[in-house]
């Protein structure tokens, strides 16, 4: 392929990547979809910090780094809530709850009640590490 051409395709590419991810829905993780970084440039976060999805639907957490779970447990956090008929949720098994998932991996959850769901990771919820799933009918 001559340079120019190459250029062009490698150029018109890219375009199309930005202006596709400029066109996703705000309140959407970094795939699109219904997915939350968590650590993202290892940074104590949630990305977005706010969600926002409908009954039934399943967000991803993706841990892009170490040293973070994902706990929704107003019976362990003061700074977890969950809407009334929800159950409480967690990246982790067990009472276990300083146990990390590994960078790389992702959790799973769906959501089956609507309403705000206020969820943290536990290591870092002092530091203000913290997120919230919004459910809507």
């Amino acid at each position: 392929m001559r340079r120019r051409t190459y250029l062009r395709t490698v150029g018109a590419a890219a375009a199309t990547g930005l202006l596709a991810g400029c066109a996703g829905d705000s309140d959407s993780g970094p795939s699109g979809e219904n997915t939350v970084a968590v650590g993202p440039d290892n940074q104590l976060v949630f990305e977005p910090e706010t969600l926002t999805v409908s009954t039934g639907d399943t967000v991803t957490w993706s841990f892009e780094t170490v040293g973070h779970n994902v706990e929704c447990d107003p019976s362990q956090s003061d700074y977890a809530s969950l809407p009334s008929g929800a159950e409480p949720f967690a990246s982790y098994d067990g009472d276990n709850r300083f146990e990390t998932n590994d960078q790389g991996t992702t959790w799973e959850h769906t959501f089956e009640v609507a309403g705000s769901y206020d969820y943290v990771c536990v290591p870092h919820a002092a530091q203000g590490m913290r997120g919230t799933v919004v459910v809507e009918e």
